[in-house]
This record gives structure tokens, C-alpha cells and sequence, in this order.
């Protein structure tokens, strides 16, 4: 005989919905459970309904996720490296401006 599987939150199901529904119901519920940031001020946030959430500290209300509040990611960038990913577009933007200047040149030299 096999040993069961821990599924956290979802074990109160025990054999019922199976083993797929209940690890995404888990997955939900640990997120949810977490305490919930303000995307504004980073105070605690409470949920009022469905989508519907309010911080706390500073008493703003906003509509996120149904059960939790998803952060922004930014990942290991820094405000330096966003500087320049918009330095690189706005240079490539300016290149390409200028390559079909001198195509148009060069079309009408050849004429």
C-alpha cells in the first residue's frame, strides 16, 4: 500500500475531486492566505468581494485579482537596466528612421 499524498488545504476533500483539482485549489489557497500588500503604499489589504480590495493605511480601494494580489514583477532588473532597454529602443527607432532615408535617396539616384 502506497503512502497518500500531503495536499495541504485540500486534504479536507480526501478522495473526492481528484488529485489534479485539488493541487490547483491548494495552489490558490497558499497565495491567498499570504498577507496581501497595497500596490499603493504597501500597507496590509484586505479583501472586500471578488476582485474588490482595500489598503488599510491608506484607505484607497482598488479592483486586482479575485483571491490574492499579484505583484509586479520586475524580476533582477533595476531602474538602470529599464533606462536602458529605453535608450537601446528609442536608438534602434532612430536607425531604422534613417535607413529608409538613404533607401530613398539611393532609389532616386539610380532614376
Amino acid at each position: 500500500m502506497s503512502k497518500p499524498r500531503k495536499l495541504g488545504a485540500a486534504g479536507r476533500f480526501g478522495v473526492r475531486y481528484g488529485q489534479s483539482a485539488k493541487k490547483r485549489i491548494t495552489a490558490i489557497e497558499t497565495i491567498q492566505r499570504k498577507k496581501q500588500k497595497c500596490l499603493f503604499c504597501k500597507g496590509k489589504a484586505k479583501r472586500l468581494s471578488k476582485g474588490i480590495w482595500q489598503c488599510k493605511k491608506c484607505g484607497k480601494k482598488f479592483a486586482g485579482h479575485a483571491y490574492y494580489l499579484e505583484q509586479p514583477y520586475l524580476g533582477n532588473t533595476t531602474q538602470a537596466d529599464i533606462q536602458k532597454d529605453n535608450d537601446a529602443k528609442a536608438l534602434k527607432k532612430e536607425n531604422t528612421s534613417e535607413d529608409k532615408e538613404t533607401k530613398l535617396n539611393k532609389g532616386k539616384k539610380n532614376k
